[in-house]
């Protein structure tokens, strides 16, 4: 038998002990009795010897390729019945850090499925009632308007909801986002009515009538955030109409095209109030009449807004009668065919401009703004007329009246090919501070019948520009 023998009397540096004897009680084994002392040896570990000099440096292996692993989708089938992962395994062959298709070792590839679908089990019972959660919304006076299967059930949807309000009371109708199509027939608010959209480019009332206006205004009704377009067909195409002076309208864009005699994108009669982040757009046949905005015996203003009218026999931007007061707004009238007149703010009232651009182009007369009976003061405005085959004015006006009226001009640019500035006869004319590209010209140089005055003008060049 053999045994380790630590470090010792026996072995300095420890060995293996031998133990001999006879297997007295025949188990197969050497128990300690069996020993016979006289027979054990020692098989000693001989001292270390002295530490031997190093060897020379073996020569540099090459390096190894490294081994890659990519994992994939795997899709139901053979390898997966419910699908799973496919990991692919190889040697980065050509070193490029990615395990190409040629370097896949096809005897390494290994499936992680994902388990079948087991049975459905029985139905739980049912958990303690979870405490009550906070109260919804509740709407008092408000209806909201969802878009139905077709822009035509949309719109019959949208008439249902107006004409189901009926208690006198003010409402607010929400419509959601869709195209709302009322086909022929008007959309009459009622008093009170607050129609309002989800944005511009979102909710869209559209309508083919001839009569009034895709929507009509009523006595303190507002209308906001949509789009309001009259797609024509008929003899008028009016997108906005109203004829009641507290109706109410903001962010809102008004399209009008294609009625065969007028495309009137607004349309107001006796308006009061202020106007503000309107886009009208009106678009005329070849033998109508396109305007974007019209005020009748308005009191009124129009702040931050976009007019434009192109296309028809006679284009207008803006025309008022009354007053009405523009600050922050471009008006264009574009004409497109040389036999059209086009003018981008035609006043027939009072009108006030502030920071105005007025741009009229194309056409046999194109013109920027033209005041006829009425007065106009103008502020740091553009007013320009291009673009035409007879006249070009950027500022002209006439009236048949005997009463002498005033046009203010102040820090503004006025141009005109053939006239930046005309006069007709009785309208006294005062300009200051104003840059005039265009001849300046008068009808009469009658004083009685009104004047010019103008004070540091000066043309394109930065000369001074006079007047007669």
């Amino acid at each position: 038998m053999t045994a380790a023998e630590q470090p010792g009397t026996n072995c300095a540096m420890g060995g293996v002990r031998l133990t001999v004897g006879a297997d007295a009680n025949r188990n197969g084994a050497l128990d300690d009795a069996e020993v016979d002392s006289t027979l054990t040896r020692y098989v000693c570990n001989g001292v270390q010897g002295p530490k031997g000099d190093k060897g020379d440096t073996g020569v540099m292996g090459l390096d190894g390729l490294s081994t890659l692993v990519a994992t994939s989708d795997e899709p139901p089938g053979a390898n997966c019945l419910a699908g799973g992962t496919r990991m692919q395994a190889g040697r980065d062959a050509n070193r490029n850090g990615t395990l190409d298709d040629a370097e896949v070792e096809a005897s390494h590839t290994r499936y992680i499925c994902k388990g079948t679908p087991g049975a459905k089990g029985d139905k739980g019972d049912t958990g303690a009632t979870g405490p009550m959660g906070p109260p919804g919304v509740m709407y008092v006076r408000t209806k909201v308007v969802s878009p139905g299967e077709t822009p035509e059930e949309s719109g019959a949807a949208l008439r249902a909801a107006i004409d189901g309000i009926a208690d006198g009371l003010a409402w607010r109708v929400k419509v959601e986002p869709g195209i709302y199509d009322l086909g022929a027939t008007p959309l009459v608010l009622k008093s009170g009515i607050h129609l309002e959209g989800s944005g511009e480019k979102l909710t869209t009332l559209r309508s083919s009538t001839a009569t009034e206006g895709t929507v009509v205004g009523a006595s303190g009704a507002a209308l906001s955030s949509l789009t309001v377009e009259n797609v024509g067909g008929g003899t008028r195409a009016y997108a906005l109409y109203s004829v009641v002076k507290d109706f109410d309208f903001h962010d809102l864009t008004a399209i009008a095209r294609n009625g065969s005699d007028r495309s009137w994108a607004i349309v107001l009669n006796g308006a009061q109030g202020t106007f503000r982040n309107v886009r009208a757009f009106a678009y005329g046949t070849s033998s109508g009449y396109s305007s974007a905005f019209r005020c009748y015996s308005c009191e009124a203003s129009l702040i931050d807004s976009q007019v434009e009218s192109l296309g028809g026999e006679l284009i207008v931007g803006i025309y008022v009668t009354g007053s009405l007061n523009l600050r922050d707004v471009t008006s264009k009238a574009i004409a497109a065919t040389s036999t059209t007149d086009t003018w981008a703010v035609y006043a027939d009232g009072d009108v006030s401009l502030f920071n105005v651009e007025a741009l009229g182009a194309g056409g046999t007369r194109s013109t920027g703004l033209f005041v006829g009976e009425g007065s106009a003061k103008v502020r740091n405005s553009v007013l320009s007329a291009s673009g035409w085959s007879d006249a070009s004015e950027g500022l002209s006006s006439y009236t048949a009246s005997t009463l002498t009226r005033t046009i203010d001009v102040h820090g503004s640019v006025i141009s005109g090919k053939t006239a930046s500035v005309y006069r007709q006869r009785y309208f006294n004319m005062r300009i200051a501070q104003s840059q005039l590209d265009g001849p300046v010209t008068q009808r009469t140089t009658d004083p009685t019948m009104g004047k010019y005055t103008c004070v540091g003008t000066y043309d394109v060049d930065f000369a001074p520009a006079a007047c007669p």
